[in-house]
């Protein structure tokens, strides 16, 4: 008899191994994503790095013209974004976060593998859309914080700020997809015993994390909705003369944008929490309170976005207030820094280069905390403000805190990704290089902000003081990029001569180590039972903690103890990609303005999903295997349904918000006693009855009855159409036969916006609830995938509510008059 070809998972042990280009193309392993997230952000470094030298090299000397005005704006502007969105977070978040949560908590995938990919891919294809601007000449250029009211048509006419603006809100896509996936399998795919008390430090950070990115995002996402509503469709959400105020965008941006600050620094904490431990050898001290101080940094994040606008003229009570919380969250980042000197203290040091720059990580980072807490003082503020301190603080935070914190991890898990180790003396040589001319480049800033040099201009005159600094930093900016090629010749040798690792190079403490390296496809041949905190340490030592004792041999459970045939391995798929090309293209037809293009990419986008929704005979049906089972008891779909709702909790608050704020200063011919209340009353009505019918079509899937299930769907979907046709026919009849035109005045722009996002939502909503009828109809939903029914529900009651909210504040309270 011919010998049966072996199984997939057996011939496949290496998850590097096997599939070609098609292979990484429809992966959904997220050890394979995690690559390709490292990947494209490795490309975006070697672009963030040219960028920062074009602009040292034209601060080098006075009156330099190596660039004009306009590239020195455009480089220090991409230069911003990059480092930030598409090196930093990705680094963090899509390549270490990707590669170590399943395999720290225990877990052979992540929550949504699908999600996952598809995440990556809307990724990298937001980043090709940024850096369009290389192609036509016309990068961003008005600063990665893009102020309003610069960024208006009539200050930045050209395509530059386009591609800022729907670079971004791609970005966000991906970025808010990939929180709602980790945070969905930290709290649902734990393994079995590991508590909230026994996770990883690392996966601590990233939950935190998660939370914020859910919570930030969506702000950030109504401010660029408002810039690309006033840059194609002439609206004035920015624009004094409409009686709007740029204040707004600063206000949207930094509730973003200083949580954003937390969503770099905070998984850097986590991985200098896990570095620290193992080349100390001792547990790390402390560690409930470093817990509980990570969601003390979330909580208080969101009370600190003013402290970027107290040259803004706030007033003594938002100054005060913000200047408090700004110096208490200097409480909880002490206390990791306590925590992390008492671990080194008396431990059994390892001098790796992984844990230089870890120690390195904690002095530097030490330093841009302190000038951050002078910053919190609105006195010093008004003085330091837009000037080189400024630039020398976050560059010592994100610059020398988590890019060291990143390269620390790089040497510790290299072996873990590849295999191979990587050279220890090319690696000092790259730490001690960095060490020197990141300190060497950034800490003269602070000088040069004391002598009054202003940030983001592009020349300088002679004999102002500034001469020698400005020299001096260019220099030691080469040498930082000498510390990167060092690094580049490590990782190439590594690859082609690098030695052999160990599952366990480094004696270490977490569940990642006890896997093969790589580790396999399927991550564990069976799931761990956790006993413990660092359960692989006390796997290996018992509870007693072994400094000074040598390593016992501890091997992961061997594949040949475990029939690895029958683990289940989600099948790769195609239409991620397919639906990050939709969405890049109705980014691009909207760039160009070619609106054949938009409607193509939607219609690619709508179709991709519905196909890739039945693309898995599975679909709609309870998964065991998606369920902790000491935990939530819940399915991890509806995790993250509530996940999402959560997020779009924000993003409609951002929109209300905006609406009762302008209602009040807006001017002209039109208020809120124009709307049509009877009609809308009516739209109300059906719209809340429809929520009835979505719950007797889940009561008649549940007791199996088809027929009725989808006939109740069927009339969900049409009390919907009904209240979407309300809604067209009240725009249509303020549109011709009131004369209110979408960008007439504050009004009418902020209306039509909330209004119309909302009934964009429904119309989401229907466009679901008629994929399920369609499914009911074929057979295909019974009382085993009732679950597709309830999540579909689910969103429907949260757009319910939403409307309930805004009748209530828009329609039922249109009577309050102007201030």
């Amino acid at each position: 008899m011919a010998a049966q070809p072996k199984p997939l998972y057996v011939r496949e042990l290496n998850y590097l191994e096997g599939g070609g280009i098609y292979g990484w193309l429809t992966t959904i392993d997220h050890k394979r994503i995690a690559v390709l997230y490292g990947l494209t952000a490795l490309v975006m470094l070697l672009f963030g790095g040219v960028e920062a030298l074009l602009v040292r090299t034209q601060l080098m000397v006075p009156n330099n013209h190596f660039l004009t005005a306009q590239q020195y704006n455009q480089f220090f502007t991409m230069h911003g974004l990059t480092m930030i969105f598409l090196v930093i977070m990705p680094l963090e978040t899509g390549f270490f976060g990707n590669f170590l949560i399943p395999l720290q908590i225990g877990a052979r995938d992540v929550a949504f593998p699908r999600l996952n990919a598809l995440s990556y891919w809307v990724f990298l294809l937001g980043a090709i859309t940024i850096n369009l601007g290389w192609i036509w000449g016309a990068l961003p250029n008005d600063g990665w914080f893009g102020y309003a009211n610069l960024t208006e048509k009539f200050y930045s006419p050209g395509i530059n700020i386009d591609f800022y603006d729907i670079g971004l809100l791609i970005l966000g896509v991906s970025s808010v997809m990939s929180a709602l996936n980790f945070f969905v399998t930290i709290i649902n795919m734990r393994a079995p015993g590991m508590t909230f008390f026994r996770m990883p430090m690392f996966i601590w950070s990233l939950l935190v994390t998660t939370i914020l990115i859910l919570l930030a995002f969506p702000a950030l996402t109504v401010g660029l909705i408002f810039l690309f509503m006033d840059r194609y469709f002439d609206t004035h959400y920015y624009q004094v003369i409409a009686g709007a105020t740029p204040m707004l965008w600063q206000h949207l941006f930094w509730i973003f944008g200083h949580p954003e600050v937390y969503i770099m620094i905070l998984p850097a904490f986590g991985l200098i929490s896990e570095i620290i431990p193992v080349f100390s050898h001792k547990p790390l001290f402390g560690y409930p309170m470093m817990a509980y101080s990570l969601i003390l940094i979330a909580f208080l994040s969101y009370g600190v976005w003013g402290h970027h606008m107290f040259a803004t003229g706030m007033g003594p009570i938002a100054d005060s207030t913000f200047a408090i919380t700004s110096m208490l969250i200097a409480i909880p980042t002490g206390i990791k820094i306590f925590s992390w000197v008492a671990t080194v203290w008396g431990g059994r040091l390892q001098f790796s280069t992984a844990f230089l720059f870890a120690i390195a990580f904690v002095l530097q980072f030490t330093i841009g905390g302190l000038s951050g807490v002078m910053h919190a003082s609105p006195p010093i503020d008004l003085e330091q403000t837009d000037s080189y301190i400024i630039v020398a603080h976050f560059h010592y935070v994100l610059g020398l805190g988590a890019l060291f914190a990143i390269l620390g991890a790089l040497y510790m898990y290299w072996p873990k990704i590849t295999g191979r180790l990587l050279n220890e003396k090319l690696g000092k040589w790259n730490f001690w290089l960095a060490v020197w001319s990141f300190n060497a480049t950034f800490f003269p800033m602070h000088f040069l902000g004391e002598l009054g040099m202003p940030r983001r201009i592009y020349t300088y005159p002679p004999h102002m003081g500034w001469d020698f600094w400005n020299y001096w930093e260019t220099i030691n900016a080469y040498i930082i990029a000498l510390s990167f090629i060092i690094l580049a010749i490590n990782v190439w040798w590594s690859l082609q001569y690098g030695e052999r690792a160990a599952a366990d190079p480094w004696d270490a403490r977490t569940l990642e180590w006890s896997t093969p390296t790589p580790p396999p496809v399927y991550n564990f041949a069976a799931v761990p039972t956790v006993m413990a905190r660092d359960a692989f340490w006390v796997a290996k030592y018992g509870n007693v903690e072994a400094t000074g004792l040598e390593q016992s041999n501890v091997a992961a459970t061997a594949p040949s103890l475990v029939d690895v045939s029958k683990i289940h391995i989600p099948a790769p798929s195609l239409y991620p990609v397919f639906i990050a090309l939709g969405v890049f293209g109705m980014g691009i037809g909207m760039l160009v303005e070619w609106y054949r293009v938009v409607l193509m990419g939607a219609a690619l986008l709508a179709i991709s999903v519905i196909s890739m929704t039945f693309e898995y005979p599975t679909w709609g049906r309870e998964d065991p295997h998606a369920v902790a089972e000491s935990f939530l008891s819940l399915d991890s779909r509806k995790v993250g349904i509530w996940s999402f709702i959560g997020s779009e909790c924000v993003f409609f608050a951002s929109l209300i918000s905006t609406y009762m704020v302008y209602k009040a200063r807006s001017t002209g011919p039109f208020d809120a006693d124009i709307l049509n209340i009877p009609l809308t009353s009516f739209s109300t009505f059906v719209l809340l009855m429809s929520s009835l019918l979505m719950v007797l079509a889940l009561a008649g899937y549940q007791r199996n009855d088809k027929f009725w299930g989808t006939f109740w769907l069927i009339g969900t979907a049409i009390f919907g159409c009904i209240f979407l046709g309300g809604q067209v026919y009240e725009f249509g009849d303020f549109w011709l036969n009131e004369g209110m035109l979408f960008n007439s005045n504050l009004f009418s722009q902020c209306f039509y916006t909330l209004v119309g996002f909302h009934g964009f939502h429904v119309f989401i909503g229907v466009c679901w609830l008629v994929t399920l009828a369609v499914a009911g109809m074929l057979g295909k939903i019974d009382t085993r995938r009732s679950l597709a029914v309830e999540l579909g529900g689910l969103y429907w009651h949260f757009v319910d509510i939403v409307w309930v909210v805004i009748f209530t504040l828009v329609y039922l309270m249109r009577t309050i008059k102007h201030a």
